[in-house]
């Protein structure tokens, strides 16, 4: 169906103009000028006889034949009528250029332009685009200053002006892309179709996208896992901004800024995250032009210390593991450096070297086996010349005769901007500075790792849901909006998640009741549906080893409550038994608008809002995206046995991370589930204190 809108046969834009100064009529030039053919091409405007020569038509259903793309270029106002002659025409896919819709507050006209186009099966674009470019048909049915250069690149865009701005940019920095595709506002055709959609083209081999956002997370993590698997996908993101939380918020809630969701989910998914505008192309040069590494070492080949110790510290940023050089190679590469040169990883061959040695250290390095891509680094001398070195590495190249990455950086003035170029036509990624470099080769390497990383298992867990549901609707229908701490911690009982058992005394004669039943030593804490975190007012004492000091416990959490939070309806005290210390770690799950359940993993106890040291994947979760969101934080190396400690059980908390996923994705009404913190020992663990935060569906 999009090939139609990508790549048309025949194109008709309604709202063609015969005054230069409209958008009709640059976007009717526009199509002339990028060389498509004139007889498939038609003017629909009811006030002309004739545009750039073309015959002019009344309305789209009185063009002769078929049309693929119908470009509509009308006010928003009779848009809706435009498009239900499209649809009585037959036309295949329309691109809405106008403006005026949901990004001015006119949403019920841009539903309408939906509701039209599923009644007679068409698909479109926009409304609000900058249009359509594609190199491979030479379409520009845009309004762009040009079709960009010819490339296997396919930019996606929800910016207009980025769009235009790109065309001009890349094609300064000779950046070939396949096709250049606004969304506008996406009130039908998302990123996610096209991504899907050039996920299976032939001629692009690499899917860059701008994105604000995405409105459905899951189908976009369920097509980009598809689709990373045949291509590299490349989003720049947009918006790191933290969303505003409520005022009775989650740990798992106060961490999960807005952004969390698209990093867990780019992860999750084999997408590669570009920071900056630049890197998005920088990258997806790399990842269009080099063959996939066969290993992780890499070895950087160097005329500057400097720009070697640069290449150094960026490849410990973006992840491309220098190796150390065996004996037997460093021979090698001193029969093309003066004495005082380095044999260290970087291979400093010294200002003094041209381009016999380049050649010969590039192709020591390329025919060793224990070498998987090389970075070489060339600053321009007064003794050398860009073209030469150039042509060096080129020729090491061919004389290896094997396929391996090497990305270059070419660091001076016009000449190395021009061989730059050239090199890169030729299939040697080169860039200005040493960093864009290896940050290009990481990009290459994150993709290596993704496709290498199994495909993990969906975990199954056994639940006892009806009782659980019994006390989440109980709560919800008495009107609160989370569960008291002894409900919490059923509900993780119920889900099969090691709980302490947490009995509530009413008064202080069943207080000492259960402290003599339990045994010392016992932890008491409020229960109050206006008290999330108990420590905050001191409604929390642990290390209670007598009945007097139950009393005098009892009454000073019943003062402090009362004196922080004198509105606090306090149905009574907790009395529990002391779990045994662990090491303390935090699950729980924030639900995102966009994404669903985010599942946390992270350090516990108080100050895991100030370390922070936690990670998120969105559910449903998987073997490997446990095991890497786990693996992800500092606490984990805690948990290996670091340093001589004892092991903890880490598949115990495997367990627990799977069940929280479960009960998130069983109950909607469950906005956050934060477990913590979460004793882990030897063998086992134990959730010593459970919150889940409810809101109605």
């Amino acid at each position: 169906m999009f090939i139609h809108m990508i790549r048309p046969k025949s194109i008709a834009v309604i709202g063609a103009s015969r005054h230069p100064d409209k958008i009709g009529y640059q976007v009717l030039k526009n199509v002339l000028d990028a060389g498509f053919p004139k007889d498939k091409v038609f003017p629909i405007n009811p006030k002309a006889d004739q545009i750039l020569g073309l015959k002019c038509y009344s309305s789209v259903k009185n063009v002769p034949g078929d049309i693929d793309l119908a470009v509509i270029v009308v006010p928003a106002k009779i848009v809706p009528m435009v498009l239900e002659e499209c649809g009585e025409k037959g036309v295949k896919s329309a691109a809405i250029i106008s403006a005026g819709f949901k990004e001015v507050g006119n949403v019920e006209l841009e539903r309408k332009l939906v509701e039209i186009a599923h009644k007679y099966g068409f698909r479109f674009l926009g409304p609000n685009i900058v249009g359509i470019c594609d190199t491979i048909k030479s379409v520009n049915a845009s309004f762009c200053q040009g079709l960009p250069l010819k490339g296997d690149i396919v930019f996606i865009t929800q910016s207009g002006a980025l769009a235009i701005a790109l065309v001009g940019w890349t094609k300064m920095e000779n950046i070939g892309l396949s096709d250049l595709v606004s969304i506008g506002n996406k009130a039908d055709v998302s990123e996610i179709d096209l991504m899907e959609f050039f996920g299976k083209d032939p001629y692009t081999k690499v899917i860059t996208i701008y994105l604000e956002g995405t409105d459905d997370g899951r189908r976009f993590i369920e097509v980009a896992r598809k689709v990373s698997r045949k291509k590299p996908v490349v989003v720049l993101k947009a918006g790191k901004a933290k969303r505003t939380v409520g005022a009775i918020k989650s740990h798992t809630g106060s961490l999960a800024g807005s952004d969390t969701a698209y990093e867990a989910a780019f992860k999750q998914s084999g997408v590669i995250r570009a920071p900056t505008f630049p890197s998005l192309f920088e990258w997806a040069i790399a990842l269009s032009k080099l063959p996939l590494p066969k290993g992780e070492n890499a070895v950087i080949i160097t005329n500057g210390g400097g720009a070697g110790v640069m290449a150094t510290d960026a490849a410990e940023q973006y992840g491309v593991h220098l190796m150390d050089i065996p004996e037997d190679l460093k021979e090698k590469f001193r029969k093309f450096m003066p004495p005082f040169g380095s044999t260290y990883n970087p291979i400093d061959l010294t200002g003094m070297a041209g381009a016999e040695w380049y050649i010969g250290a590039i192709e020591a390095a390329l025919k060793d086996d224990r070498v998987h891509s090389v970075i070489v680094l060339y600053c321009h001398t007064a003794q050398t010349n860009p073209r030469e070195i150039g042509d060096a590495i080129l020729s090491a190249i061919k004389n290896a005769g094997v396929n391996k990455p090497v990305v270059a950086s070419f660091i001076g003035g016009i000449e190395c901007d021009e061989e730059s170029d050239r090199l890169t036509a030729m299939g040697v990624p080169t860039y200005v500075s040493p960093e864009q470099a290896v940050a290009a080769l990481g990009a290459l390497y994150q993709y290596y790792r993704y496709l290498k990383k199994p495909i993990g298992k969906p975990v199954k867990v056994e639940v006892d849901r009806d009782s659980a549901a019994k006390i989440i609707y109980d709560a919800l229908n008495e009107g609160r909006e989370f569960l008291l701490p002894s409900e919490a911690a059923k509900v993780a009982e119920a889900y099969g998640i090691p709980t302490l058992s947490k009995p509530l005394a009413k008064n202080l004669e069943e207080a000492e009741e259960l402290a003599v039943k339990i045994g010392f030593p016992l932890v008491m804490e409020v229960e109050s549906p206006q008290i999330i975190h108990k420590t905050d007012v001191g409604g929390i004492k642990v290390g209670i080893n007598s009945l007097e000091d139950v009393r005098k416990t009892f009454k000073e959490i019943m003062e402090n409550v009362s004196k922080a939070r004198p509105d606090a309806e306090i149905k009574g005290i907790i009395v529990r038994k002391m779990a045994v210390q662990g090491r303390e770690v935090a699950v729980g799950m924030h639900r995102d608008p966009i994404f669903g359940p985010l599942i946390m993993f992270g350090s516990g106890g108080i100050y895991i809002e100030l370390y922070k040291d936690v990670s998120f994947r969105v559910a449903p979760l998987d073997t490997v995206s446990i095991d890497e969101m786990m693996k992800e934080t500092k606490i984990y190396k805690l948990l290996t046995g670091f340093r001589g400690e004892k092991r903890g059980d880490i598949q115990s908390v495997k367990d627990v991370i799977a069940r929280v996923s479960q009960l998130a994705l069983d109950f909607p009404e469950i906005t956050d589930i934060d477990i913590n913190p979460l004793f882990v020992y030897e063998k086992g663990c134990m959730a010593i204190d459970v919150k889940i935060l409810l809101k109605r569906k």
